[in-house]
């Protein structure tokens, strides 16, 4: 009995160890990533940043693909761009995670739901525990928002909506502008401070009613959603495009411009061939990322385009109030 009470007591003794040192650990993480210094993101000079060769890009038979389902790219040390698995989805959606001090914002959630198929809040977990550890930093918080309200953007919202420590934008047009602050969409121009990385944040409609675009005064990356990519520009309002459109070049006019990123790619690196709509395998993409040169075509675009119909460029094709069904497929 006695020797038992002993073990008994050994026991106890070890485990409040254990508690004690795991404490401090913890303790010691939140007090260093407390006191280390904050992450600079200045406007001045230009955040650089690489894109991969090839992003994955389907197979031929999506049963036998072995791409991961989400690829994840670092573009730097605080900005990752992670594509869905084309032959899970063929939307192949584009998804941005943008790190500032103590916080993190995904824009968009791709286009599959099931967590089993597109595990993107665990990829996104992920992410955010290495980018803690590089980087001494803990307790992130997350910002879950979206560049327009179609679903192939949304599909994995609700992966994140009982993840702690979030922020969930929601996705009606209200929530949306409420939670940037834009009172008088779509000309209102605002500033969005992300732990100290200043975002510049307008309405880009046309494509859809709630379109935005945002601009990334450390990276110089202008992100242009669906409104402008390598594809088939789909336009509700051919109106309400033409001044985005504009708006865009009017931005890269007044801010330095390295790239334009987007959500998807839909074309061939012949001039003026997409792929064919429903298509799970582009062995042959261009690059994501645009340039001006390609921008200011566009704006050329809405100087002769005058009635609805399919106007194809080189590194886009406009559907002008054609719906998305109809093709250039022969």
């Amino acid at each position: 009995m006695k020797n038992n009470l002993s073990k008994a007591r050994h026991v106890k003794n070890a485990v409040g160890i254990m508690f004690v040192v795991c404490s401090i650990a913890i303790f010691d993480v939140a007090f260093s990533a407390r006191n280390s210094p904050p992450l600079s993101f200045p406007l001045t000079g230009r955040a650089s940043g690489e894109f991969p060769s090839n992003w994955i890009h389907g197979s031929k038979s999506a049963m036998d693909n072995t791409d991961p389902a989400i690829q994840v790219h670092a573009y730097n040390e605080h900005t990752y761009i992670l594509r869905e698995n084309k032959a899970i989805n063929y939307e192949g959606a584009f998804m941005y995670l943008f790190f500032g001090n103590g916080v993190a914002m995904l824009i968009d959630q791709g286009s599959t739901s099931s967590p089993a198929l597109f595990p993107l809040r665990e990829v996104v977990d992920q992410i955010i525990l290495g980018w803690e550890e590089q980087h001494n930093q803990a307790n992130t918080e997350l910002i879950v928002a979206n560049s327009h309200l179609h679903g192939d953007h949304y599909a994995a919202w609700n992966q994140f909506v009982d993840r702690p420590n979030t922020v969930m934008v929601g996705l009606t047009h209200e929530e949306m502008m409420a939670f940037w602050q834009i009172e008088n969409y779509p000309q209102q121009i605002v500033t969005y401070d992300l732990g100290g990385r200043e975002l510049v944040i307008t309405g880009t409609p046309g494509h859809q009613g709630s379109e935005l675009a945002i601009y990334d005064g450390w990276t110089d990356l202008l992100y242009t959603g669906d409104m402008f990519y390598r594809g088939r520009l789909y336009l509700e309002d051919w109106d309400a495009w033409v001044t985005s459109i504009r708006k865009l070049r009017s931005i890269a006019d007044r801010y330095p411009v390295a790239h334009l990123v987007n959500n998807h790619i839909e074309m061939t690196r012949q001039p003026g061939v997409d792929y064919p709509i429903g298509t799970t395998w582009q062995p042959n993409e261009p690059p994501m990322q645009m340039t001006l040169d390609m921008l200011d075509v566009a704006v050329g675009a809405t100087n002769d385009i005058g009635s609805p119909g399919i106007y194809i460029y080189d590194d886009f094709l406009i559907y002008n109030q054609i719906p998305w069904y109809t093709t250039t497929d022969p």
